[in-house]
C-alpha cells in the first residue's frame, strides 16, 4: 500500500472520529427529558393549578426533588420542598403529578408532605434513575376559577 493511501485512510478516520464526539450524542451523557403542564381549571380557586411531569419514556425512577431555583441560583444547598426515593422496586413511571408519591415511591421522610408551590416562585425538579440524571426547571401557575 502506498503511503499516501495509508495517511488518506488515518486521516479519513481522525476525522470520522472528531465527527463523531462533536457533531453526535453518541459520547454525550444520558440525561432524562422532562416536560412539565400546568393543569388548568383543575385548581380550588385562589391556589395553584396541578402541575403535572412527563418523562420521554418510562423511568424506574430511584429518587424525585423539588428545589427552589431561586434559592439554588444563590445557595448550594437550596430547601427541598418534595423528596422521594424508591421503596423497593423501582417502577417504571412516564409521568406523575407534583405531590402525588408515583407508584414504588415513597417519601424520603415517613409522614412529611410536599411543600405548597407559589406562582411567583420558579422551581426545579431533580430526577435520578440507578444511571441517569434530568432536571428541568418549572413554573406553576395559580388557578384562574373564580
Amino acid at each position: 500500500m502506498k503511503s499516501q493511501t495509508k495517511f488518506l485512510i488515518v486521516a479519513f478516520v481522525i476525522l470520522g472520529a472528531a465527527y463523531a464526539y462533536w457533531f453526535t450524542d453518541w459520547f454525550a451523557e444520558k440525561k432524562i427529558q422532562i416536560k412539565y403542564r400546568n393543569l388548568p381549571g383543575r385548581g380550588a380557586p385562589g391556589s395553584i393549578e396541578p402541575v403535572m411531569f412527563y418523562l420521554e419514556k418510562g423511568y424506574p425512577l430511584t429518587s424525585v426533588k423539588v428545589i427552589s431555583a431561586d434559592e439554588a441560583a444563590t445557595n448550594k444547598y437550596p430547601h427541598t420542598l418534595w423528596q422521594l426515593v424508591a421503596a423497593s422496586n423501582a417502577v417504571p413511571v412516564t409521568d406523575f403529578i407534583y405531590g402525588e408519591v408515583p407508584p414504588g415511591m415513597k417519601p424520603k421522610i415517613a409522614g412529611v408532605t410536599p411543600e405548597a408551590l407559589v406562582s411567583t416562585g420558579n422551581y426545579r425538579i431533580l430526577l435520578e434513575t440507578a444511571k441517569i440524571k434530568g432536571e428541568k426547571d418549572f413554573q406553576p401557575r395559580a388557578s384562574g376559577r373564580k
